[in-house]
Order: C-alpha cells, then structure tokens, then sequence
C-alpha cells in the first residue's frame, strides 16, 4: 500500500503565489477547494521519445523481457541497500511503462511519485493506482525550485534527453541532501546504431563518462555495474550486424529476438554475481549520492 506523505507541496503549474497538494487521489488548491486535478501537468518534451514509441513498447516489448525485469530487480536491490530510512519519498523519472510501481509499493516503505514528459499512460495509470501522485513534466523545464524527494530512480531515460549534463544537475536540484539517484543508461559508445536511433536515443555512453558526469552534477559513487555481462559478447556482435544492414523494423525485431529462455538463464546466473564489479555490458547501471 501507498505510504502517507506528510501532505508533499506541488507548485502550482500557473500561479507561483500558490500549491496544490496531493490528497484522497487528487492534487487540491489549499487555497481554492474547488481546484481539484487526477494529474498535475507542467510541461511535455517529445524530442528524445513519443506517444508512438510508448504505443510500440506497450504493444510489442514484454514487460518482463529478460533484461528489463534483470534491471528492475537490481534497481530494488539498490533501493533497499543505499536508502535506509523508513517514509522516504521515491520519484520516478519516466515511469510511463508502469513496470516499476508494483515493485517499488510492495516494499511498504516508500512513497512514491510517478512522472514522464509525455502525456501517453499517465492518465491510465492514475486510474489504476489512484492513491499515488503523478506529474507530468520536462526535466530540462524542471519546476521544482526545492527539493522534493529523497530518491529519483532513472531507468533508459538519460539516453533520450539532449542535455544530458543539465538534466543531472537539474536531478540533483530535487534530490534531499544525500538523496540518492539510481540510474541505468545503454553501454558502448562505439555500439550507436540504427536500433539506438529508432528509439530516440542521443547516445549511449562508456561507464568513465557517465561517472564523469555525475560527479560533475555533485554526487558521488555509491556503487557501479553493468547489466548484460554474460550476453555482451552476442550483443556486439548484433549491433555490429545492425550497423552494416538496415532492418525497417528493427525494434521490434530485435526485441522479440531477445525474449528467450537463453537470455533468462543467463540473467539468473549474472544474479549470483551481484557482488562483483561486472566490467562490461549492455547497460551501465549506478547509484549515485547527492553530496552538494
């Protein structure tokens, strides 16, 4: 169930005076009662991904594909490690998919707050967890003049935002102090292909500079890995492949392709290593701290 917040203060989209807050399944105008909103929208952004795209991922992409629900259990795994503290507030950064909110709620210790640039899922999912607060807004827009949340979870949603360097100071601007940032972003440079940009990708990056990067926005390194250690090798090889022939449907495709019970052996036994440094591989998964 949905922990109680201590009545969290949203600004109000339009007027700067006032504040909404999030209570019995909607976000109220303290100040105007009858101000009532399901969803608080600030601003969208479609450059790095869209309602289509959205549309494809929900169709066509298994929630529990191999790799991504490896990436949601890791994802829990740090939660649970590097934030201790009960009642803390969880702020998801492009939660469109849904996959995580059932996990992160189950563990009764979080309040959780859901958001995306764009429109598309949001409303159905307030229909369908209507005691959780979502907002929809542009992280390069960031409204939020103070910090809100004691941990904002990132999924494959660096990749898709142009400034990648403002988008992590503006992460770090929400954060409480130590509040810690789990974030997961596609590995290889050298790997960028016609896939990457099907999905609007902008790049994808080499663990030294992502960690670069984040030190750069104040935080540090509480932890780091790749995910995908075992599958690495076939990896490149396909990427290799996609670079030298195109493929119209190549997300799909390669999505399907991906969803086999091979793929899940091998992510099971990558589980056993979760205490070792994994070197390489498909994604760069790290969590940061907030340290100024």
């Amino acid at each position: 169930m949905q922990k109680n917040s201590n009545l969290h203060l949203f600004p109000h989209p339009k007027n700067r005076n006032e504040n909404f807050i999030f209570k019995n399944g909607n976000f109220e105008n303290p100040k105007n009662k009858n101000e009532k909103t399901r969803v608080l929208e600030f601003s969208e952004n479609q450059d790095g991904w869209t309602e289509k795209l959205t549309e494809m991922a929900d169709l066509h992409i298994d929630a529990n594909h191999p790799i991504d629900f490896a990436s949601r259990e890791l994802c829990i795994q740090f939660l649970k490690k590097y934030d201790q503290s009960e009642n803390n507030t969880v702020l998801e950064i492009g939660c469109s998919s849904g996959n995580l909110i059932k996990n992160i709620i189950q563990l009764k210790k979080f309040y959780y707050i859901g958001s995306d640039a764009i429109k598309s899922y949001i409303y159905k999912l307030s229909s369908e967890y209507q005691n959780i607060p979502f907002i929809i807004f542009d992280l390069l827009k960031n409204p939020f003049k103070e910090s809100i949340c004691d941990v904002v979870i990132m999924l494959n949603v660096l990749e898709h935002i142009k400034d990648d360097d403002k988008a992590l100071l503006e992460v770090n601007k929400i954060l409480n102090n130590q509040g810690i940032l789990i974030l997961e972003v596609p590995s290889g440079k050298f790997l960028y292909d016609d896939y990457d940009r099907k999905l609007l990708h902008y790049r994808r990056y080499n663990m030294k500079d992502i960690e670069k990067k984040l030190l750069n926005a104040g935080f540090k390194i509480e932890t780091k890995t790749h995910l995908g250690f075992l599958v690495y090798p076939l990896f490149v090889i396909v990427k290799l492949f996609n670079k030298l022939f195109k493929n119209k449907n190549i997300v799909i495709k390669q999505a399907k392709a991906s969803n086999n019970i091979l793929l899940k052996i091998l992510f099971n036994i990558e589980k056993k290593l979760k205490n070792i440094y994994l070197p390489f591989g498909i994604r760069c998964f790290i969590c940061a701290r907030k340290i100024k």
